[in-house]
């Protein structure tokens, strides 16, 4: 039997674990291919889609090794399509809508996360466009438990934008000099950063192991399925 588990990155951005199988090398099925034929397909077939299944569940129970308190966004990413009996491909990836999770599979420069475009909208309305060649991060106190920006900053900033009062928001790069620009908010006589237009692209390492928990899984998981399944493909063919 080859090795049922590869990885690939497709052209799609998608990132997945190929499970498929060779049927010329099963020894069980030699005792009854001859009579029971049409049972191998079906039987391989749903030991693909249950090995495939736990390897999306691994997958997803491993993010929060992986990450700091993940959200269920995150968690969720990972999906599998099946294998039918003329088709026996089964294959584990990554969610198209969540592209970061690629990043954290194989590391790379940080993506362009969709809240920039709304800061540097403001900012150009305010007439201070912040620098198109930097990323805008958020700072930790702008961050919730999970490591991204708390959505309900976002509404603050919109509606308290340009104001003098205690609280307002600001964006561009304050006055004296030694500051980043970004976005800054009006606390106690001083600038608070929220959001900072950092001249280094952040990059990050891998830290998700698709490959290995994908491979080690199949390679584990698939063989006991696979003799289960011929069990009651012979049981069922009797």
């Amino acid at each position: 039997m080859q090795d049922p588990g590869s990885i690939r990155s497709g052209a799609d951005g998608l990132t997945m674990i190929k499970i498929t199988t060779d049927l010329s090398g099963l020894t069980k099925a030699q005792r009854f291919i001859g009579a029971y034929k049409n049972q191998l397909p079906f039987a391989a077939k749903n030991a693909l889609n249950q090995t495939a299944y736990q390897v999306q569940q691994v997958m997803r129970q491993h993010t929060t090794q992986a990450f700091d308190q993940p959200v269920p966004f995150t968690k969720k990413g990972f999906l599998y399509t099946k294998a039918s009996k003329t088709d026996l491909t089964a294959e584990v990836f990554t969610a198209k809508d969540r592209p970061y999770l690629n990043t954290q599979i194989f590391g790379g420069q940080r993506l362009w996360k969709t809240y920039e475009g709304l800061i540097r909208g403001l900012a150009r309305e305010t007439g201070n466009p912040l620098p198109s060649n930097r990323k805008i991060v958020p700072t930790a106190i702008a961050k919730n438990k999970s490591g991204n920006p708390k959505r309900r900053l976002f509404g603050e900033i919109q509606s308290r934008l340009s104001t003098s009062d205690r609280g307002g928001f600001m964006i561009g790069t304050p006055r004296g000099g030694g500051r980043m620009p970004g976005v800054y908010r009006r606390s106690r006589g001083r600038l608070v950063p929220y959001f900072l237009a950092v001249p280094n692209e952040p990059t990050y390492r891998p830290r998700f192991p698709f490959e290995k928990l994908g491979n080690d899984t199949v390679r584990r998981i698939y063989p006991t399925e696979l003799s289960k399944a011929l069990d009651r493909a012979i049981s069922s063919a009797r």
